[in-house]
């Protein structure tokens, strides 16, 4: 009499790995990360697509819309979040076979490069290249230290041929174990592991205006596809216009402006660089845009742009591509600020940054 207050337990099976016994109301991510499966996987909260697979058979409860982050394809194709998916019956996925994601190898940290007080970049030579799409993300661990593994993502171009050297934005955050460790004397020299290359986030192929913000460590993907697109052989990609607004507090926490400064000078179409700062000093000499990024779209993008764009081409947000990378708040209202202004939710395209505070064990951190 009692079953009807029994909590069900349903079996998640992926080809290749053992049938797992999934806890009561318990992700499919969450399932198989607990059963060290590799499965791919970012925010866990339903905002990068990282962890999205094939549905083959059964039912599940999904938690939130993914409609805006997969394609018409992939909604066709049955295709699910895997940490916004809660089992209502046995489950057999397909995870994507991607081989990019099966690279694994050892590298030495060699340089770290203090960018602002809590921002560095920090470079790490391999011992066999690895290969990325910019924009993507890799999964780092100490290998002689018992930090967490945490996900950062690449913050320059990609070599034809694969990189040997890549490097990482990456900002200290509080009671950070594994990236307080990254910015301490003490990695210098040693080893870490690096896995990848994993996410969605990449340059869209298309003559759109692009409409490109990032906070904090976010500016480092946001470089690595605008450093690409220089690269291709494809000129196209450069001719399309380019805003590139980046939130910050102060002017002490504005970095990267002379990688900027390289990739306007090489670029076709127009490119305006907009530093927004939310903490400035009012006392301060600081003469540019002040606020919020979200203050800085409106419908033409010029209202506040006039003295930037030196009567350049005018972007019309609906014309527009977003390019978002940061802390969920941020991308959460920019997003609501560009829909709201026109802007499709298929057009816009993120990668979120949380840090370790969050629920996760594996995130991307900013």
């Amino acid at each position: 009499m009692f079953k009807f207050f029994e909590k069900k337990q349903y079996q998640l099976t992926i080809d290749g790995y053992p049938p797992v016994q999934l806890e009561h109301k318990e992700t499919l991510l969450n399932g198989a990360m607990r059963s060290n499966i590799a499965f791919p996987h970012s925010c866990k909260a339903g905002g990068c697509a990282a962890c999205k697979c094939k549905l083959v058979s059964g039912k599940v409860k999904e938690l939130t819309d993914k409609s805006y982050l997969l394609s018409k394809e992939e909604l066709e194709q049955n295709i699910i979040l895997g940490c916004q998916s809660i089992p209502k019956s046995d489950v057999i996925i397909e995870l994507p076979n991607n081989s990019n994601q099966q690279q694994e190898c050892i590298g030495t940290i060699i340089e770290q490069r203090g960018l602002t007080h809590d921002i560095s970049e920090i470079v790490i030579r391999l011992e066999n290249p690895i290969d990325f799409i910019p924009g993507q993300y890799a999964q780092i661990s100490a290998v002689h230290q018992p930090y967490p593994e945490r996900c950062y993502s690449f913050a320059h171009t990609n070599d034809v041929e694969g990189c040997t050297t890549i490097s990482f934005i990456i900002k200290a955050v509080p009671n950070g174990k594994m990236s307080n460790w990254l910015f301490a004397n003490e990695a210098l020299g040693t080893l870490v592991n690096v896995k990848g290359s994993f996410g969605d986030f990449h340059l869209r192929e298309n003559n759109s205006p692009m409409i490109c913000i990032a906070g904090g460590s976010g500016l480092g993907p946001l470089i690595s596809i605008l450093e690409s697109a220089i690269m291709h052989p494809n000129q196209e990609q450069i001719q399309r216009d380019v805003v590139l607004l980046v939130g910050a507090k102060s002017q002490l926490d504005l970095y990267y402006m002379e990688e900027i400064a390289a990739i306007k000078k090489q670029w076709l179409g127009s490119f305006t660089y907009l530093p927004v700062l939310s903490r400035e000093a009012n006392d301060s000499d600081w003469l540019g845009a002040r606020g919020l990024v979200t203050d800085f779209l409106d419908d033409s993008l010029v209202k506040h742009l006039d003295s930037y764009l030196n009567n350049t081409k005018k972007i019309i947000l609906k014309d527009a591509e977003g390019y978002l990378c940061g802390p969920p708040p941020m991308i959460d209202a920019v997003i609501k600020k560009l829909h709201a202004k026109g802007l499709s939710k298929q057009k816009l395209y993120f990668d979120k940054f949380s840090d370790q505070n969050n629920n996760s064990s594996t995130k991307k951190q900013y």
